[in-house]
Formats: structure tokens, C-alpha cells, sequence
């Protein structure tokens, strides 16, 4: 940590096309030359989750924003029968208009370089991104994900290989159902209101280890994935059950030419307390800056 003074920051509203909109907190950094992290959230986890991380890459000089997944903290979406979203709509709508709405605020050029941090879910759909056209117009030159993996249950010892697939079907059946996950006390697995469509698509990516039947896809997605050669680096703590180094390479095996870094991390942060006690992962992806650019 440079020193101990608050990050000034601020948050601009992004609106996405099905008439929703996220509050998304925006960070200065104070070299112009750095590349923009963008930060993108595991499931379930709204955005203010990681504004520890974020402040701690501003002060070390990066210009950070931190996106928010539709339906999630700040988002405005609310997942019903009418109102579903995939894996898709998040990569090819808003991950691009929140990169280029966090580069108008911090006045950055549109190909300013951008590398990715991503949690879990977040980074799935990162991959995505980077396997789109908009990777280029952006600037993406990276992809840093922690607690990053496939959810293919077959990369998991149980008991956690059986909650994925049991979860997976439940949660796909009820999808199917009545269109979302539903929050509050039915929530048994604590990742609120959620559109049925990215659950399906989530599932079947357990069951196959394959984004190859996303709704409304644009692209094939699978054979996208096998020419990105942007880099990548995928991490876990030892101690994340919810990420094991096999789902990491599972996720890394779908990019064969970006030829992706799998690393076990020391410590205990777990899948999730690594973004409110930022040191190790902003020491690492500073690491990673300088090799790749």
C-alpha cells in the first residue's frame, strides 16, 4: 500500500438496453500510462463488495471501475418470467458499455488498456469478452481472475461435486419454472433473485464444460474461446472450496492459445475475503502488469 489517504471516487450510471441500470463506482488513478483494471463480481455479490481492492489499485496508481452483474447490487434488472438475461447479454451488452462508460468519466481513450480482474462467475463471463470483437476496440490486453474457474462438477471432490450437481438441477428446473430464481427465504443458496436463463446456462456449463448453446449468442462461443491468445491468469487460495485448481485449468482449457497461467496462491482469503483485504492480490496483479505489458 503506497499510504493510507482515502481514494477520492466517484459512480456513473449505466444504462443497458433492456432498460435497466447500474450504479458503478469509478476510481482515479494517477497514472495516465497505467491500464484500467476493470473489476467484474462473482455471483451474488454486489459491487460495493470490492471497493477495498479497488481503492488499493487507485492508490497504486491505476485508474480501477468496478462493473456490476445484471440483476446484482446496484442493478436495477429484476429477474422474472419476462425479464431474463444469459450469459450472452452480460458479455456482448454490459461489459462492453460499462468499460466504455468508466473510460468517458476517466477520460480515457476507447482502446485505452484494459485488463480485467474478475471473481468466479464474473471471470466466465470475462472469458466471453475475450473472445468478442469489442475485446480489440477496448483494449483488452489481460485477464487476471481470482476464485476463477468452471463450475464442471467433475473438477470438484465431493461433497462439493454433489452440491454442484444436485444444486445445478434444482436451480434449473426451478429456472425453467418461473423464470428466475427466486431471493428471500427460498434462497437456499444465498445468491438472490437470479434470471433462469443464466442459471440454465451456468448448470449446463457444470454438467458439459461447454458455453456452447448460449441464448441469442451472436457467435460460436466455444470456437471463439480456442483463438483468443490474450493473456490469462487464473488463481484460488488454497482454501477456496467453492474454486479448486482443476475448475481453474477446466476454465483455462477452453483458451488453449492465450496459453493460460493456473496458480494456488498462498494464504487464506478464501473465495471471497481476498477483495476486502486487497495486499496479496494487488502485489500479484501488479506482477502480472509488468510481464504483459
Amino acid at each position: 500500500m503506497s499510504d493510507a489517504t482515502t481514494v477520492p471516487a466517484s459512480s456513473i450510471l449505466v444504462a443497458m438496453p433492456d432498460g435497466s441500470a447500474s450504479r458503478v463506482p469509478v476510481f482515479p488513478g494517477s497514472g495516465a500510462t497505467r491500464p484500467l483494471i476493470m473489476i467484474w463480481p462473482g455471483f451474488g455479490v454486489g459491487a460495493h463488495y470490492y471497493r477495498p481492492i479497488a481503492e488499493e489499485l487507485s492508490r497504486r496508481g491505476f485508474p480501477v471501475g468496478i462493473g456490476e452483474l445484471r440483476g446484482q447490487g446496484s442493478s436495477t434488472a429484476v429477474a422474472s418470467l419476462t425479464d431474463r438475461w444469459g450469459y450472452h447479454d452480460l458479455a456482448s451488452e454490459d461489459y462492453p458499455r460499462t468499460i466504455r462508460a468508466v473510460k468517458s468519466r476517466l477520460d480515457l481513450a476507447e482502446d485505452h488498456p484494459v485488463i480485467l480482474l474478475t471473481h468466479s462467475m464474473g471471470g466466465q463471463i470475462g472469458s466471453l469478452l475475450l473472445a468478442r470483437p469489442e475485446a480489440r476496440e477496448l483494449g483488452l490486453i489481460g485477464l487476471m481472475g481470482v476464485g476463477t474457474g468452471s463450475p464442471f462438477a467433475r473438477a470438484f471432490p465431493n461433497p462439493e461435486r454433489r452440491r454442484l450437481r444436485i444444486g445445478g438441477l434444482m436451480m434449473g428446473i426451478v429456472g425453467r419454472i418461473l423464470g428466475y430464481w427466486p431471493g428471500g427465504p427460498l434462497d437456499v443458496s444465498g445468491y438472490g433473485r437470479q434470471s433462469g436463463v443464466q442459471l440454465k446456462e451456468w448448470a449446463r456449463f457444470g454438467r458439459t464444460n461447454s458455453l456452447d448453446r448460449l441464448r441469442g449468442r451472436d457467435l460460436d462461443y466455444m470456437e471463439a474461446l480456442q483463438a483468443v491468445r490474450v493473456p490469462v491468469l487464473l488463481t484460488r487460495y488454497s482454501n477456496d472450496d467453492y474454486c479448486t485448481v482443476d475448475s481453474c485449468r477446466a476454465l483455462a482449457n477452453l483458451m488453449p492459445k492465450a496459453y493460460p497461467l493456473v496458480e494456488e496462491l498462498p494464504g487464506t482469503l478464501g473465495h471471497n475475503r481476498w477483495a476486502r483485504e486487497p495486499e496479496d492480490i494487488s502485489d500479484r496483479l501488479e506482477a502480472f502488469v509488468e510481464r504483459i505489458s
